[in-house]
Order: C-alpha cells, then structure tokens, then sequence
C-alpha cells in the first residue's frame, strides 16, 4: 500500500510542477547559415511565437514582453494558434500581446488549425451576411483588429521584406483543416503551389506552416527556412528521448522541437508557448524562439 501512495504523491509532485514550469518562458536561440539565399554578413533577427492559444504570462503579458523587447528583434513572426477555437478571440490576452508588440516591431501573423477551424465556420452565415456562431464573431472581430494596428495576416500570401540589404519573401500557408489529423496524407507540390503560388525566384523564402509533418514537401516546394509549431513539444518530454506524444496522440512525433535540416534547407519547430483544453506541459516549459540568419 505504501507504494501506492508514494506513487500518488509522486504524480501530484509532477502536476504542481507542471503548474510552476508553465510560468517560466524558456529562450531558444538558433543561428541559421543562409549565405547562398539572399541573406549578407549583416544578418536578420526576429522572434518566433507560436501556439499562445491566448494564454497570458505574467499582469499584461509583461513576463513575455520583457524577454521579447530585450531580444530586440527586426520583426516579429507568429506560426499559428494564437488563440483557441472553443474560446473568444477578442477581446483576450492574445490580442493585448500582439497590440502591445505591434507598436514596436512588425508583426507577420499565420494561421494554424485553430485558426483555420474559426475560417471554416466563417463561411456559415445568417441572412444578414453576419457569422451565426458567436465565437466565429469573435474571430472576425479579432481579425479586423488585428489589421487596423498594422498585423500583417499572411493566410496564403507573401511579403517581400528589404532589411539592411537582406532580401525576405515571407508566405503564410494555410492548409485544409484534414491536413491536421493524425492520419493525413503528405501534401503535393501542386497543392501547395495552388494554394501560394511558386517560390520567389529572389531572395530568401521563409515559409510559415504551422504543422511540421510536412517539412519534406514544405522544402520541395521551395522553402529555404520553414518555421512551425502545432506539436507542443510532444507534449511531456524527457532527457535524451524529446517529445513524447503530439496534441494527435501519435508516439515520439519525429519533428517535435528544435533545428531540422535536409540539404541545406532548415525547418525551426517551436515548442510554443501555452496550451488548451485538458493538454498538459510537463518538463515543457513555454518556449521563446529567437532566430539569427547570417551569412557566414
């Protein structure tokens, strides 16, 4: 009986912790060598958020925005799932984060499955032309907001950036919401290209997709620097082993967290920031990427 207890109390030591842990903002930091693609010895930098899911950190996100502002990055790129489908979008922490940083750096804003659910259900309307969903409201709502403070919303688009002689097409892609399931197939080129077009013939090409299960036909359709989330980190995660289960329940997900490469062309997958419904973070704490592109 005694093994019992101290097995209970061992797994509510685990859970207390997990609490703590998701109070403290971790800083990652990858530097990416993209000398043949557009990028000059002076380099760019920028913050990578991802997987808020309007989760706050600290009165008025202070915690985050305090590690952000003291990065002080060239801009700011959110890889999805800033918000939550079964809560409303604004107002909401997210969106006090994003105004807050919009009034210092460029925002670039893609979508993830939770977005992409909300953009499903928008189509859904009453004979006034307005969302029947009160929640869908809220995401119009939210979206409209986020434009008129200067987010760029990158839902199957791209910009092209000129910083310190650095050329950037950066291109949200926003997948079918059945890509997101467990079982989904591999995406085609074709599909890909008939959602964003070809790749930019100059320049470096970062393509924002916030599921990495993808990665290998991401990087066939062109993209030099991929940046995803969407895993959570796997979720739990051990010394030696990484993530152990994805927000689908697949085992030991193979792009969980971290700096992949395939000849030459790299995916950051970040291991987000909050979560939502009853998914835990244990040993996962909420992450901060930050992303230096030199030419070395």
């Amino acid at each position: 009986m005694i093994y019992v207890y101290i097995f209970a109390a061992l797994i509510l030591l685990v859970f207390i912790w997990s609490f703590i842990e998701q109070k403290i903002i971790v800083k990652k930091e990858y530097t990416i060598n993209l000398k043949d693609n557009g990028i000059d010895s002076e380099g760019v930098s920028f913050v990578l958020l991802s997987d808020i899911h309007n989760t706050g950190f600290g009165k008025g996100n202070k915690a985050l925005l305090q590690k952000i502002f003291k990065v002080n990055p060239d801009f700011v790129i959110i890889a999805g799932d800033l918000i939550t489908k079964r809560k409303p979008c604004y107002p909401g922490k997210a969106y006090n984060l994003i105004k807050d940083l919009s009034d210092s750096y460029p925002v670039y804003f893609a979508y993830g499955n939770h977005e992409q659910r909300f953009e499903d259900m928008e189509h859904n309307r009453d004979e006034n032309g307005i969302p029947d969903n009160e929640l869908v409201r809220s995401w119009t709502v939210f979206k409209s907001k986020l434009k008129e403070m200067g987010v760029f919303i990158l839902d199957n688009n791209t910009i092209t950036l000129k910083i310190k002689n650095n050329t950037l097409n950066i291109t949200g892609l926003s997948i079918d919401y059945e890509y997101y399931k467990s079982k989904s197939e591999s995406l085609t080129k074709d599909y890909i290209t008939d959602k964003i077009g070809k790749r930019s013939r100059e320049g470096c090409q970062i393509l924002i997709a916030h599921n990495p299960v993808y990665f290998k036909d991401y990087i066939l359709w062109g993209a030099d620097l991929v940046l995803s989330g969407h895993i959570h980190g796997g979720l739990i995660r051990l010394p030696f082993i990484g993530g152990i289960v994805s927000p689908q329940v697949k085992l030991f997900p193979k792009y969980d967290a971290g700096l992949f490469e395939d000849n030459g062309r790299y995916m950051v997958v970040s291991r987000g920031l909050g979560t939502h419904s009853f998914m835990p973070r244990i040993f996962n704490p909420p992450e901060l990427v930050v992303i230096n592109l030199k030419a070395d």
